[in-house]
């Protein structure tokens, strides 16, 4: 059975939005998640619920947002008594005051925050800030790490034919000089860093890195790497940066700052934060954001602060605060993990997981975790990609990449709705 004969609504509204929708989607990404393209009618906690009516256990979580899950009462009601207040004001109100002090009361070292919209444009005011901070134009990123869609950080995020770190844009449309001053190396190379730094540290404005490599292979840092580099760019007065868009709020309360017991310069948050409504920020020691309060720089945007998302992260986080929430879901994420090894053994595949339990990568075809992006190149795409949709017809949705997504509504009733289909899912891949 092929997707498209479980779908059937789905690809009836595939080619009506091809006719008026460029691609026929919203992002570029989901045209290749299943084919044809899934339409959700509606979805529940856990579960989404395709056009033609079939109920799928959902790992997606929207990639990343639903850490909460779907339909969460607390947010539809408190998104439902602001509806009734007004919908955006460009003006300040209290519940901005409230989810700042909510974020600087949850996550290590963060004394201050702004608020944008998404990722990208956190990311971005980030940037902004560092190099208003140091007088520095020159950022550094890593290879596979992804910190939005905009062209000066879209780069070396695709295979590459040799060995060089020169920048490489990603796509069409992406001029050289939009990304002249970023600087690439390999992830988990701190030698790599020293040495850059050796030569090029004066010209450096900040440093960018998913703490953990959630878009590429789910890696871990290697023992002491986070820390080196946090150390090297305070010798080097270089603003140390976390992506934290994924890792923020999902891996703990804190994020990779409690995770992993460390405080950069700035960290920059979305998808979790506000449980699927478009929110992001960046927080850090308030001298980083002197450079807003006298001028130097600015950090603008008409929705930045707007009350619905605004009340959404609050309850949120306020959710994830409960205790025991993130053993459970870390606790669900290992027993998941623990299947599909036990899975691919039966079927003589090699397999590995990487990350941790509230988000990981599997890895078939290789013994070993990877440790950056050229290495998790090295995982079976092809043969993830039967396994995925095997899981998908046994009522499983997946992301393509082979991240899994855990969140709070991923309770024992999924698990044993999912750990039953894994091992006959493997089977079909494989033969």
């Amino acid at each position: 059975m092929t997707s498209a004969e479980i779908s059937v609504r789905s690809s009836e509204l595939y080619d009506r939005a091809c006719r008026c929708l460029a691609t026929g989607v919203s992002s570029s990404l989901r045209r290749h998640v299943t084919s044809p393209p899934l339409y959700i009618e509606h979805a529940d906690g856990p579960y989404f619920f395709d056009e033609d009516g079939v109920c799928r256990a959902d790992y997606t979580l929207g990639w990343g947002p639903l850490i909460v899950g779907s339909n969460h009462a607390g947010i539809n009601a408190a998104v439902a008594r602001q509806l009734k207040k007004g919908y955006t004001y460009g003006c300040q109100h209290t519940a901005e005051i409230e989810l700042a002090e909510l974020i600087v009361d949850s996550v290590p070292g963060i004394e201050q925050v702004i608020f944008s919209n998404t990722g990208t444009e956190a990311i971005q005011a980030a940037i902004r800030i560092a190099r208003a901070h140091t007088g520095r134009d020159k950022i550094l990123k890593f290879e596979g790490h992804y910190h939005g869609w905009l062209n000066n950080v879209l780069v070396s995020y695709r295979p590459k034919q040799d060995d060089s770190t020169l920048p490489q844009a990603t796509c069409g449309g992406q001029p050289a000089s939009e990304f002249a001053d970023t600087l690439v190396l390999p992830w988990n190379d701190i030698e790599a860093v020293r040495q850059l730094f050796a030569e090029r540290g004066p010209e450096i404005a900040g440093v960018l890195t998913e703490p953990i490599l959630a878009n590429s292979g789910s890696c871990m840092p290697k023992p002491g790497y986070l820390e080196e580099l946090i150390a090297l760019c305070r010798e080097h007065n270089i603003v140390s940066i976390f992506d934290e868009v994924i890792t923020g709020f999902r891996v703990a309360l804190g994020g990779a700052r409690e995770l992993f017991d460390l405080q950069p310069d700035l960290s920059v948050y979305g998808k979790a934060l506000a449980g699927g409504f478009t929110m992001s920020a960046v927080g850090g020691a308030a001298e980083m954001f002197e450079v807003l309060r006298d001028g130097r720089t600015i950090h603008s945007g008409t929705y930045n602060g707007t009350s619905l998302n605004i009340v959404a992260a609050i309850e949120t986080i306020r959710e994830l605060r409960k205790p025991g929430t993130y053993q459970r879901m870390e606790e669900h994420g290992q027993a998941v993990s623990d299947a599909i090894l036990v899975a691919a053994s039966k079927r003589d595949v090699p397999a590995t997981i990487s990350g941790v339990g509230s988000v990981f990568s599997v890895h078939l075809g290789v013994k070993t975790p990877p440790r950056n992006y050229r290495e998790m190149l090295n995982s079976n795409m092809s043969l993830y990609g039967k396994f995925r949709q095997a899981m998908l017809q046994r009522g499983v949705q997946l992301l393509p990449d082979a991240r899994w997504y855990v969140g709070t509504q991923h309770d024992d009733e999924v698990l044993a709705r999912v750990i039953p289909v894994i091992e006959p899912s493997m089977k079909d891949a494989t033969q």
